[in-house]
């Protein structure tokens, strides 16, 4: 019976195999719930009983029924990869940096210029509220009213020490972080730890011949080594195929709306032309995938080794630059005699991506159509700066004739309007930065990044550089520079910089994290999924969409970095001249890690693993330019506040300068270094364990490779649960046996082996712990049984005999 148990689960999961198609309506909603589960945020390497799990037919993930805690801890979070808890750890070390700085020099300076009398002096300019209460301009180290402006050497010395902290604080991060990925990657196993891509591979080349280059490296210069490989994953040029598939989906959402507002599924003319066009679509489509041959090769393959020490040893072996290979792909570089080469051609070898970071549409682009992009992006990037200073420049101005305005002595109308003015300047400038988000990754996209963490990266640099400018230069741009009033007016009245400053902090910290709250997007999403469901039979969508709909977004790590350095550069511009931006950006900091952390246990999906690499580069980026903007800012505000710079905002001058130019954080490292982990396991033991691999990302295998997958899972549930049942019976009868006579184990034997039993054993090859005297006594019944019974009965007992030898093997 469980052997008619265990085909009806095989053929189960075949039959689920063969229904599953991405462009069925109505869509199967059990189907799109499972996909749901099997892509949240949740670690699948940690259930128990590995033969009791359920896959999806859409992506191949485990699917899983489990739910991580709202507090737990980050190292919980690195089963999907470093990026996820080094993005909270960079939040904790922006925390620190934000609260050295107020502790060692802001909470000094906060308390002097409470202190201070000079709005109060200047009341017919300056407004006496917070503002200007606990800026710079109101210290009582100055007197402004008596021209005295004596520079705050006590101010100036704990901005030096603050400097030197935070690049001695920065140091030590940086090893924290080189450590805690080692850590992560140790104990994290995936394709990518076995893994090499190659780039610069002719095009003419196939697998055998790529096999056969790189399963060996030679050693010093004479002995040959030969290294395993698992598998070969070539990518293609698949920009015609993925726009085929980019109309077709374009198409099927069409027909999605036109008969969701028809509220049923027939079809009728509105939908026959995109009908037509789909037929047209999927014909060239069946073409590609019918004629594997039609993809041309892109000149980049994965290739995986038994062994991470294999990988890493094929690395070390091709050493070429990805300058020399930038330079050889724009003709200026030819390989020279000791360089290896591949059929004229030198590889590129790197460790290779994670399989859900790469962008197979973008494998083997020339590095000069993504320079030219590039370019382009920028000036795009300037445009958008353009039109965000010039909306600024005119609020400005208004509230500049509102303040020039006669009814300014007479009515509180004309202040609460320059104050709701200002309110309105400051919420433009994050709806701004909302919107320059969007443009940007757009503008990013025509890049053509090969890789998910390349994109992010150009995509964070971007956006953080652009945010920071729109938020913190801007303002000051239109308020200092291009004002020709008294540099303490422009700054105390209403509207001023300062007040302007004010209110950006105050929004900064409030519309990031609560719009990623109520995203209304989400709760669009869950309206669609009650409607979907409510639908029935009657639902418009297809499969691919429905799953699309359940699985929901997996989180924007760049933009969200892009946002936290963002806040990190303007309080540290402006840290000096407003202390308690500071304070109002460490609370951001503190409510924008709980609520991200909610949002990942909660709302978002898994999406591909993600490395350490945008976090090293956000560290490489921004945190020793958020120190030289704190210098520069430093500067600013004493040569608009003194009337000469004390050689003490030289040094900082100098010392932000020098951290930011020269590598220290390389300078230690060469003392104490971090080797890159390897793995002790091979990828043979690990291969149950990897979800995730080439084959089924590549949009060319995809489909094949999960199906396989599937299958395979299958047939090891089935062996397993078969060799369980074996088991288990031979645990019986040696319990029976102990108490039985030769003639009862002569009925069991004749009637538990049969030839389906038979035929099983000798298909399992398996060793099982049976019991040696049972075994034994059995042969000699067997053997009694040959001496009497005739032939046809001999040839059975020893094929009895033949079936418990291999048993034991």
């Amino acid at each position: 019976m469980f052997l008619k148990s265990i085909i009806n689960d095989l053929n189960l999961q075949e039959e689920q195999n063969d229904d599953y198609e991405p462009f069925r309506r109505p869509p199967n909603f059990e189907l799109a719930k499972n996909h749901a589960k099997a892509n949240k945020f949740c670690n699948s390497k940690e259930i128990d009983n590995i033969d009791n799990i359920e896959y999806c037919p859409c992506c191949g993930f485990p699917i899983i029924e489990s739910q991580l805690s709202y507090c737990c801890k980050n190292e919980e979070l690195a089963f999907n990869g470093a990026g996820v808890p080094l993005f909270f750890e960079f939040m904790v070390f922006v925390a620190i940096l934000l609260f050295l700085n107020f502790l060692i020099s802001g909470l000094y300076n906060a308390m002097n210029n409470y202190e201070g009398i000079e709005c109060q002096i200047n009341n017919s300019v300056c407004k006496i509220n917070y503002y200007n209460t606990y800026s710079l301009t109101n210290s009582s180290r100055y007197s402004f009213h008596l021209k005295i402006r004596k520079p705050d050497s006590i101010l100036l010395g704990l901005d030096v020490l603050n400097i030197l902290s935070m690049i001695i604080f920065s140091i030590y991060y940086r090893r924290h972080l080189n450590i805690t990925a080692t850590k992560i990657d140790e104990k994290n196993i995936s394709i990518s730890d076995y893994s090499i891509q190659v780039s610069n591979l002719p095009i003419s080349s196939d697998k055998q011949e790529i096999s056969n280059y790189f399963s060996e490296v030679k050693q010093n210069g004479t002995s040959v080594s030969k290294l395993s490989i698992v598998h070969i994953v070539l990518g293609y040029d698949i920009q015609e195929y993925y726009l085929l598939t980019k109309l077709k989906i374009e198409n099927e959402l069409k027909i999605t709306s036109i008969l969701s507002e028809q509220q049923n599924l027939s079809m009728g003319t509105q939908t026959l032309n995109f009908e037509q066009q789909l037929e047209d679509i999927n014909s060239k489509i069946q073409q590609f995938q019918q004629n594997p041959q039609l993809f041309k090769f892109s000149g980049v393959a994965f290739i995986t080794y038994n062994t991470s020490t294999q990988a890493k040893q094929i690395r070390q072996y091709h050493t070429q630059t990805k300058f020399q290979y930038i330079l050889q792909k724009l003709l200026f570089f030819y390989p020279l005699g000791s360089t290896k080469t591949f059929q004229g051609k030198t590889p590129h070898v790197i460790r290779a991506p994670e399989p859900g970071d790469v962008i197979w549409e973008n494998l083997g682009i020339n590095p000069l159509i993504q320079f030219k992009y590039q370019i382009l992006t920028n000036l795009g990037s300037l445009l958008i700066l353009a039109i965000c200073f010039g909306s600024i420049l005119g609020i400005s101005v208004y509230q500049d004739k509102l303040n020039q305005s006669d009814k300014k002595n007479q009515s509180t109308s004309v202040e609460l309007s320059i104050t709701v003015f200002g309110l309105i300047a400051s919420f433009i400038i994050s709806i701004l930065n909302n919107i320059m988000g969007l443009l940007m990754k757009k503008f990013v996209f025509l890049e053509l990044h090969s890789t998910q963490t390349e994109f992010n990266i150009s995509f964070a640099n971007k956006l953080g550089i652009a945010q920071f400018i729109n938020t913190a230069i801007i303002p000051l741009l239109v308020n200092i520079v291009l004002n020709d009033q008294d540099i303490l007016t422009q700054t105390w009245k209403d509207g001023g910089l300062i007040s302007d400053v004010y209110l950006v902090l105050i929004m900064n910290a409030i519309f990031p994290w609560l719009f990623n709250l109520f995203d209304p997007y989400h709760f669009y999403r869950q309206y669609r999924i009650r409607k979907s469901q409510n639908q029935g039979q009657n639902c418009a969508l297809t499969q691919r969409e429905a799953n699309l709909l359940f699985e929901g977004l997996p989180g924007d790590l760049s933009k969200k970095y892009a946002t936290i350095t963002k806040t990190l550069m303007l309080s540290f511009f402006y840290a000096q001249l407003i202390p308690l931006g500071v304070v109002i950006s460490l609370c951001f900091i503190f409510i924008n890690y709980w609520v991200e952390k909610y949002l990942l246990v909660y709302r978002y999906s898994k999406g591909p693993t993600i490395g350490s690499q945008l976090a090293a580069e956000m560290v490489d980026t921004y945190i020793e330019f958020a120190i030289l903007l704190f210098s520069i800012g430093n500067c600013i505000w004493q040569s608009l506040l003194q009337v000469e710079i004390h050689f003490l905002v030289w040094i900082q001058l100098s010392l932000g300068i020098i951290q930011y130019l020269f590598p220290l954080d390389q300078i230690f490292d060469n003392f104490i270094k971090v080797e890159e982990p390897e793995t002790q396991s091979t990828f043979e033991d690990n291969q149950t364990y990897i979800w995730d691999d080439y084959g089924k990302r590549n949009p060319v295998t995809m489909q094949t490779e999960i199906e396989q997958w599937i299958l395979q899972i299958s047939k090891r549930k089935t062996n397993n649960f078969s060799n369980k049942k074996i088991l288990n019976y031979f645990n019986r009868v040696n319990k029976q046996q102990q108490n039985k006579d030769i003639e009862l184990q002569e009925q069991v034997a004749n009637s538990v082996i049969s030839s389906k039993f038979l035929k099983l054993l000798m298909n399992k090859r398996q060793v099982y712990p049976l019991n040696q005297e049972f075994i034994q006594k059995l042969k000699t019944k067997t053997k009694k049984k040959h001496l009497t019974e005739n032939h046809e009965q001999a040839n059975y007992t020893q094929t009895i005999n033949q079936s418990l030898q291999e048993f034991q093997i």
